[in-house]
């Protein structure tokens, strides 16, 4: 009674809770019964093309494993052993053949016939001269293995005798049923044999294959569907049940594809145009009305449950919401009564008494700043949202008590090498991952592999006596991966042992420095222990002497001092990120040196008619040109498919054999890099990449030296790199020599090599004889930007360098560029960089950010 008399109240709060939720409750719905209406009229045109789009996924799959088999089969049929025993069968008597050279065809047969990727159940070389066959378990003659080992009532000894009479190469067989009987037992298995042999050839190969194998692999368990394989004669090759026949199977046409429903089953077909085969998929008409029904029911009832669960949580929630702001009104209106103005009065007086809420924020905002700490920990947690794995798998290592270690593949792609006629960088990278999770589990079954990031796949080993699996495996890796150098390097970081799911995050991060340990090298590099590179920077001197050379355009002085550089960071054994570091630096002072002089003088330097690297005109002409030089190795991209197991889309030796002739193997990895050559020699590898050995337009000296940068690896391409920007920078400088502005030359060797004094505006004004705010608006009119802009820039330019090449602390550094108060050296630094100076050092070193790695 006392609840129905709120409920008329038209003025209560609660009466205006309960109806606006009684409101929201019918639109929804209304929203969910239209849904549902709609849904029922889809989804049985979902669950057709969903069938559909499962067998054009099938077929693909068959006919790839069928070109496969025809692969193994041409080979084993060309092997050198197996020809050789074979001319011993046709040319030598009896009593000269040299039947222990049969081992070596066995060890060829059982090196295919137990390789799981072609689903065998046996491997026979057939020869027809002696009756002899080669099989994976040692050599047996024709009769005794098809009338005892191999028996079926579709395929005695005759038929395969017959074979040799036939005229075509490859003949797929129909599935028949085999006993197949050995030592200790004897089982029935459903086979279809693969056969070829070349017109009157002695002997023939003959691959048995595991048809429900085939199945489960490639359409999936069995379930109400029923699978079959018809050949271009409309007879059965393969049937997974008895259940339909080659009549029962309804005509589609010429294309051989579609669906059509025939009584009261629906029938799948695709036809593949080049093997002729059709497979059918059979689908009884019930199973798709029972599952429209099922879901329609399901649907409604889960409306009605919400629809009832949604009225009772309106007035549960209406009254639990009114309690509490009546019992609040009631200590209000004892202590201070207002007229109510509002419709609601309860709003009216809560209006009334804001400052109690104002003093609830407070405690709750001093509790909020208690809690911070749990915030802190979301970047890592959004961090572990873009690993892309099963969910299955993180709840295995969640729960996981055993020792593990980490390997973490880290993916470096060289600049513009990749084409996007092959594929996407984020494609060869899920293809990568897959052959490393392929080869990880072959040798170790309990590892997992995700891929964290576009350049970053992990993988999990458990168990810490695996060390020489490990090994085997990442060996085998290795060789597969530098055969695409090319393109891309990887870095495989091999953690150390730790225990439980609790360490993971340590393991992580210990893997992550460990792959920042990369050396000069043009190859696949595994690190297996963590090393400490001494810290490298280019001292003051050497800055000041490499600037004036610059400046003066002393090409044969720059190139020697970076000799000698490098020579001292190889004999530090320097790691490339530090490689990548130094030439950095020394790129900004070349373009600082430069930048007095315009993009004018950069362009003609640039330009064509320069003796310049010869590029295309535009980073478009650079990737057709590249598309052009790979066209071909991608025509014999099938041969080492089977070989590889990575797939044929991507590029040069990843795309299929191994083989470097026509295609961009190590020697285009080489060349890819060459970028700037001898002075005054063309670049030869503009096409490998992609242009970005040539000039572009609209990029800048600085930007295309970046580029050039990034393609480098080996000590030998830093040389070549720091030759072409020495070539080009005294061209501009040189170019500009007849315009150079006199007062911004010298208030830019000023900052140069003063940015540490206490310089000044007006300092520099006294010495040029000018007036302080003459000279602001002078620097600001030719160079873009003011003064203190410059001042910044240099400094803060300079304290990146050290806080990523020394150990100093930020007082220090603070000190050392110019910067008397380490709170203004913060502020400046995090306005410039957008960090603050220790997150940008950890970033830089921890982070893997060194030299654009």
């Amino acid at each position: 009674m006392r609840l129905k008399r709120v409920l008329l109240n038209r003025h209560s709060l609660v009466y205006k809770l309960f109806f606006s939720f009684l409101g929201i409750l019918l639109l929804f719905s209304v929203f969910n019964g239209v849904s549902v209406y709609f849904f029922n009229k889809s989804m049985q045109n979902e669950i057709i093309q969903y069938n559909r789009l499962m067998l054009k996924n099938t077929t693909e799959r068959y006919e790839t494993h069928f070109e496969r088999i025809k692969t193994m089969l041409f080979d084993l049929y060309s092997n050198e052993a197996v020809v050789a025993f074979n001319r011993q069968l046709l040319t030598k008597a009896e009593p000269d053949i040299e039947y222990w050279k049969a081992s070596e065809v066995l060890k060829t047969v059982r090196a295919q016939a137990y390789n799981p990727m072609f689903y065998l159940n046996n491997l026979l070389v057939y020869y027809d001269s002696h009756s002899l066959i080669v099989e994976k378990e040692g050599s047996v003659n024709a009769p005794m293995l098809f009338e005892r080992f191999y028996r079926s009532a579709d395929y005695p000894l005759a038929y395969w005798k017959e074979q040799f009479a036939r005229s075509g190469n490859y003949a797929l067989h129909p599935q028949s049923s085999f006993n197949v009987t050995t030592l200790n037992s004897s089982v029935d298995v459903e086979l279809i044999p693969f056969s070829f042999r070349m017109p009157g050839s002695n002997y023939q190969i003959v691959a048995l294959l595991d048809a429900r194998a085939l199945q489960e692999a490639f359409y999936g368990p069995g379930d109400s569907r029923e699978f079959m394989i018809l050949r271009e004669d409309g007879s059965l090759l393969y049937r997974s049940s008895s259940a339909f026949g080659a009549g029962d199977i309804p005509s589609f046409g010429p294309e051989g594809a579609g669906y059509m429903k025939a009584g009261d089953t629906y029938f799948f077909a695709e036809k593949d145009p080049l093997t002729r085969l059709t497979y059918v998929t059979a689908l009884p008409y019930a199973n798709i009305t029972a599952k429209v029904r099922n879901a329609s029911l399901t649907l409604l009832l889960i409306f009605a449950a919400a629809l009832l669960l949604g009225i009772a949580a309106s007035l549960f929630f209406s009254r639990r919401i009114h309690r509490p702001v009546k019992q609040m009104l009631s200590s209000i209106v004892s202590r201070d009564p207002v007229r109510p103005k509002s419709v609601i009065r309860e709003f009216d007086l809560i209006h009334q008494n804001l400052h109690e809420l104002m003093e609830e924020k407070e405690a709750v905002r001093k509790e909020l700043l208690g809690k911070k700490s749990l915030l802190t920990s979301f970047g890592y947690i959004n961090k572990l949202k873009a690993i892309t794995s099963d969910i299955n798998d993180w709840q295995d290592i969640a729960e996981m008590d055993d020792p593990f270690c980490l390997v973490l593949a880290q993916l470096h792609f060289k600049e513009g090498t990749v084409p996007e006629s092959h594929s996407r960088p984020d494609r060869i990278a899920y293809y990568i991952r897959e052959y490393i999770n392929v080869v990880m589990t072959e040798h170790l079954p309990h590892s997992h592999t995700f891929q964290i990031d576009t350049n970053q796949i992990l993988t999990l080993v458990k168990g810490g006596d695996e060390t020489e699996k490990l090994r085997e495996a990442l060996e085998k890796l290795k060789p597969i991966l530098d055969r695409d150098k090319a393109y891309f390097l990887v870095t495989l970081a091999v953690g150390s042992v730790h225990k439980g799911s609790g360490q993971f995050n340590a393991a992580y991060r210990q893997a992550q420095e460990m792959a920042q340990q990369i050396r000069p090298l043009d190859e696949c590099q595994i690190i297996r222990s963590h090393r400490v590179s001494p810290p490298y920077a280019l001292n003051a001197a050497q800055e000041q002497e490499l600037f004036r050379h610059i400046q003066a355009g002393n090409l044969t002085h720059c190139v020697s001092l970076t000799e000698r550089i490098l020579e001292q960071m190889e004999k530090k054994d320097a790691g490339l990120a530090q490689y990548r570091q130094i030439a950095e630096s020394i790129l900004l002072r070349a373009a600082r040196a430069v930048e007095p002089y315009g993009r004018a003088a950069a362009a003609a330097v640039a330009g064509p008619d320069s003796g310049a690297d010869p590029g295309p005109e535009s980073p478009a002409a650079g990737a057709n040109a590249h598309r052009s030089a790979e066209a071909q190795p991608n025509d014999s991209a099938g041969a080492g498919a089977a070989a590889g197991h990575i797939p044929r889309t991507l590029p040069g030796n990843m795309a299929g054999s191994g083989l470097s002739s026509g295609g961009a193997g190590p020697v285009a990895a080489e060349a890819a890099c060459a970028c700037g050559g001898d002075p005054g020699t063309p670049c030869e590898a503009t096409r490998a990449c992609g242009g970005a050995c040539g000039p572009e337009g609209g990029l800048s000296f600085q930007e295309r030296h970046q580029r050039r940068l990034r393609s480098c690896y080996t000590p030998d391409q830093f040389r070549r790199f720091y030759a072409q920007l020495f070539k080009e920078a005294a061209g501009i400088i040189a170019a500009g020599k007849e315009e150079r502005d006199s007062v911004i030359e010298f208030v830019m060797n000023e900052l140069e090599n003063k940015f540490a004094d206490d310089i000044s505006l007006d300092l520099l004004a006294d010495k040029l004889n000018l007036s302080a705010a003459y000279l602001s608006v002078y620097i600001k009119e030719k160079t873009g930007v003011n003064f203190s802009e410059q001042l910044n820039a240099i400094r803060i330019r300079r304290a990146k360098e050290l806080l990523g090449g020394t150990g100093l602390s930020v007082q220090e550094i603070s000190l050392r560029i110019g910067y008397r108060n380490v709170t203004s050296f913060n502020r400046m630094f995090k306005k410039m960089t957008g960090l603050p100076p220790g997150e940008y050092r950890k970033r830089h070193v921890i982070g893997g950010e060194l030299g654009g790695l």
